[in-house]
């Protein structure tokens, strides 16, 4: 079956080129009886393909090793990161170590609130006069990080969500397809039975995951 080898080499200036390479399979007469060249692909098999070429591009760009395999979702190449924040002191590391990645890479921050969460199960227990006030302190949260991240030159954003409905904050993140999401071990497993944040954000996503303990 023909086959295209994509390899790193150099040209005759010495520089960095990409060399695309048929199989011999991959010749066969053509119309006029002329020796024809080329391999069919699938759209699997051509996205796969232009994958493998922007990695290998992207290694030449950043003058790195053959076979470091760049990605743009690597950690010096971060444009958004998401921080998922419960108001807890586990929040508020998760918070501090996405503002660190965000002021070095010059990334945008989104913050991501949760309240009406139960301090000790992390459950969400319906609507209780606890909302109100986790809702009030996320906030003024949020007011100080965004004086912060501005401080440090970095673009924030914040949003809150209600514990009842988790769905809200999943399709946040996937809409959002941030590039680093950091989010605190006590709400790995936050979610609804069928579909908990971190398995969810493990199988939907390709983002970076940093947990924060």
């Amino acid at each position: 079956m023909p086959v295209i080898h994509t390899i790193r080499a150099k040209n005759e200036s010495t520089n960095d080129v990409i060399s695309l390479v048929l199989s011999q399979d991959a010749v066969s007469p053509g119309p006029n009886g002329d020796p024809w060249c080329g391999v069919t692909l699938s759209a699997d098999q051509a996205r796969s393909l232009a994958q493998r070429l922007s990695s290998i591009a992207l290694e030449i760009e950043n003058r790195e090793e053959p076979g470091s395999r760049t990605s743009s979702r690597s950690l010096i190449h971060l444009s958004s990161i998401a921080v998922v924040h419960d108001g807890s002191l586990q929040g508020h590391r998760a918070l501090q170590a996405g503002l660190q990645f965000a002021s070095r890479s010059f990334s945008r921050l989104n913050l991501l609130g949760i309240f009406g969460l139960k301090a000790k199960t992390g459950e969400a227990p319906g609507l209780t006069e606890d909302y109100e006030a986790q809702r009030g302190w996320l906030s003024r949260l949020a007011e100080m990080y965004e004086d912060e991240a501005s401080a440090a030159g970095v673009r924030f954003r914040s949003k809150l969500f209600p514990a009842i409905e988790p769905c809200a904050l999943l399709d946040a993140l996937y809409h959002m397809d941030s590039d680093l999401i950091v989010i605190p071990k006590n709400l790995t497993r936050f979610g609804n039975h069928g579909e908990r944040l971190m398995p969810s954000i493990v199988s939907r996503l390709h983002s970076n995951v940093l947990i924060c303990p």
